[in-house]
């Protein structure tokens, strides 16, 4: 998606939280960006979960249930208490 094109579409559904965007990979024979090649994303929407040691604990493809993303959430903040 062009930044234009995610302008549109972010004012289109009125969405106001923070958006990232993925670097391009620096070979542009390879068109998969930087982040979804280190985590091995295969599309979006995409999920991960790393822990405050930096390990990857979580990778999901596809929506996540509220409920499910905040109980996987709040076990990761517990593991350090």
């Amino acid at each position: 998606m062009t930044p234009v094109s995610l302008q549109a579409f972010l004012h289109e559904y009125r969405i106001t939280f923070a958006v990232g965007v993925d670097a391009p990979n620096a070979d542009a024979r390879d068109p998969i960006p930087v982040t979804m090649q280190a985590y091995g994303m295969q599309g979006t929407p995409s999920l991960v979960l790393i822990d405050r040691n930096g390990h990857l604990r979580q990778h999901a493809s596809g929506a996540v249930d509220d409920l499910t993303l905040g109980a996987a959430i709040a076990t990761l903040m517990a593991e350090g208490d």
